[in-house]
């Protein structure tokens, strides 16, 4: 492993639970990476998982430092976690089922550096047939609710000019770095200082976080960047297994919650305000269609 003994350029927090096949893999990719003129450590930080993987971790990796937590304490106070025992000046945060391609790090790290008032940058994230999951986004509107990046609509027309410039199609097909609004926590650059100059991952969010960090950046006077050129392949919600109904439910409350939330933080409304509870009824109602549809396919255990 590409290391220094007290500092080095990049340290890679890993958050993982119970994706001992995904991590173990992600690790490998990492070590296999380009590094030019670059230096590496990585950090893996267990949330209270129930397989193997903090032993795998432990045996097949041990110069990598580890944190296993009791339980799942979220992805935002994990990832803090890692990065309070780094040494790197710059953390890239990345999920654990991923593969990292290239010099996707080391190139992101050459990005960030190259930009002027530069904050965070992003990596390009792919499936596994290296089709675009389009990481680099604009802050939602109204246009989002029904022509995000899952919904049926998009599918449908996905060439729509709302959703070529939600999901920043045409700028990723120009392949060079652009700013975005907010990108992917799935795969992101950010140097130390400016990680804990904003207070770092907001810990009282699960779903929404990537998008009120970045806005938080930008708030701060610092720019928001994706690099289509940094690419990594991404499972995309596979490494903790099928999730069962009660899991699912709790994902889609917390999604919607955390919408609503951020939407208030980036406009600055209050409670009271009318667009507020027009925004929280939208919401609501979203929530609910979908609850009552994986009520019929979702497992139950």
């Amino acid at each position: 492993m590409n290391t220094a003994p007290d500092r080095v350029d990049v340290s890679i927090v890993l958050v993982g639970l119970n994706a001992c096949h995904f991590i173990v893999e992600c690790i490998a990719s990492v070590q296999a990476a380009q590094w030019p003129d670059c230096t590496y450590e990585v950090i893996y930080v267990d949330n209270g998982s129930r397989d193997d993987s903090v032993a795998r971790v432990r045996e097949l990796y041990p110069h990598v430092p580890l944190i296993a937590n009791p339980d799942n304490r979220g992805y935002c106070p994990a990832a803090n976690q890692g990065a309070r025992i780094a040494k790197g000046d710059y953390f890239f945060f990345l999920n654990d089922d991923t593969i990292v391609l290239d010099d996707a790090i080391a190139r992101a790290l050459r990005t960030l550096k190259a930009q002027p008032d530069g904050g965070v940058v992003g990596s390009r994230l792919l499936n596994l047939d290296r089709t675009d999951q389009w990481s680099g986004r604009r802050f939602p509107t109204l246009w989002s609710a029904f022509l995000g990046r899952r919904s049926w609509l998009t599918r449908f027309m996905p060439q729509a000019a709302p959703v070529a410039d939600y999901l920043c199609k045409n700028e990723v097909a120009a392949g060079v770095p652009f700013e975005a609004d907010w990108v992917s926590a799935a795969a992101m650059m950010v140097s130390a200082k400016d990680h804990w100059a904003i207070g770092g991952f907001a810990e009282d969010y699960y779903y929404w976080h990537e998008a009120v960090y970045c806005d938080r950046m930008r708030d701060a006077g610092r720019k928001v960047v994706l690099d289509p050129q940094s690419q990594i392949v991404h499972y995309e919600g596979k490494g903790s297994g099928k999730r069962t109904y009660p899991v699912l439910r709790w994902h889609i409350r917390d999604f919607h919650r955390g919408a609503f939330r951020c939407f208030r933080e980036h406009y600055g409304l209050s409670r009271f305000n009318p667009l507020s509870w027009l925004v929280g009824a939208a919401l609501s109602t979203r929530a609910s269609l979908l609850l009552a549809a994986n009520w019929f396919t979702a497992p139950r255990s």
